[in-house]
């Protein structure tokens, strides 16, 4: 038996409890897995409420983690006992071991900590997914991003600078206005303060931007669509206001909608695989900086839920078992 952070049911950070579960012996192309680190992600707090149809429950969350090999099934190759790897996109990491496929495994790259690895894998792939696949970015592009503070916001500045991209980012606070700048926002907008859709214009010379990207939903994406430059992209990609309300006729004339989702590289891991290199290549060569601002327990959670719901974060959240 190990631990594990579960939801015993649907609903607020309260339903989380410590619990023992099961991890039996890897199977056939599946690997036995000890953390050393666990991200925490905003979709967490989805599968916590139950929000996505047909979610059962009790059922351990995360969908990242990082690790050591410690059991290898049959038929498995390219990975062995005692290797170093992290994981996006398997649900159930909030846990001390687990099993997994291993083809879903990517290695650590020597220089990256298991720390930085299961902060950074599912938000870095995110963004290389948004701006290579959904809506490539060009340099010269003038993009909106909301929430350039939070873990993917962060990696979108630096990104976004890297490749010569103009990022205008949205923020509730002095302090996290400050962070995005120092990681390659080119201008930021607090929200609380002003209104962003007349920022963008004034910012952009009435002409808008090439590109929003939208985690934020609820009311949001109609303000975001009135941003958008001719021909320019609506990129939906979150709703952590709530469902968006956006509808067909909310949109200006000669533009695109799209709806970015990573789970599309679930059946596509060779997509998978290419974005995370392509990541950590970055970090490699010091483009990319992995922010791990906030470290919990992992019987704590819950609290970590709360702060990130709270907006009371910045960077990339990691449970450590």
């Amino acid at each position: 038996m190990v631990k594990a952070l579960r939801a015993a049911q649907a609903g607020g950070p309260e339903v989380l409890e410590w619990a023992d579960v099961e991890v039996g012996d890897p199977g056939p192309g599946e690997v036995r897995l000890r953390h050393s680190a666990i991200g925490v992600n905003f979709i967490d707090t989805y599968h916590r409420e139950g929000i996505y149809p047909g979610s059962s429950f009790p059922r351990v969350l995360g969908v990242e983690g990082a690790g050591a090999v410690i059991a290898v099934g049959d038929g498995v190759s390219g990975v062995k006992q005692g290797d170093r790897v992290c994981y996006p996109l398997a649900p159930g990491s909030y846990c001390e071991e687990r099993v997994i496929r291993a083809d879903l495994l990517v290695p650590v790259p020597d220089g990256v900590s298991d720390d930085e690895a299961a902060a950074a894998i599912t938000k870095g792939i995110t963004v290389h997914h948004l701006f290579t696949r959904v809506r490539p970015i060009n340099s010269g592009d003038w993009v909106l991003f909301h929430a350039a503070a939070g873990g993917v916001g962060l990696f979108a500045c630096q990104w976004a600078k890297h490749i010569g991209a103009k990022l205008i980012g949205t923020v509730s606070t002095d302090a996290k206005a400050k962070l995005a700048t120092s990681l390659g926002a080119a201008h930021i907008i607090d929200y609380t303060k002003e209104d962003f859709v007349a920022r963008v214009k004034e910012i952009t010379g009435g002409h808008g931007v090439a590109a929003v990207y939208d985690g934020v939903g609820g009311d949001n994406p109609k303000k975001s669509a009135a941003c958008l430059a001719t021909y320019g992209t609506l990129c939906t990609f979150g709703a952590a206001s709530g469902p968006s309300t956006l509808s067909i006729d909310d949109l200006p004339q000669s533009v695109l909608y799209t709806k970015g989702s990573i789970a599309t590289l679930l059946g596509r891991l060779d997509e998978a695989r290419a974005s995370a290199a392509a990541f950590f290549d970055l970090v490699a060569k010091g483009a990319m900086k992995i922010e791990v601002n906030h470290s919990y327990a992992l019987k704590d959670g819950a609290q970590a839920h709360i702060d990130l719901q709270g907006r009371k974060t910045t960077g990339s959240i990691i449970l450590k078992p």
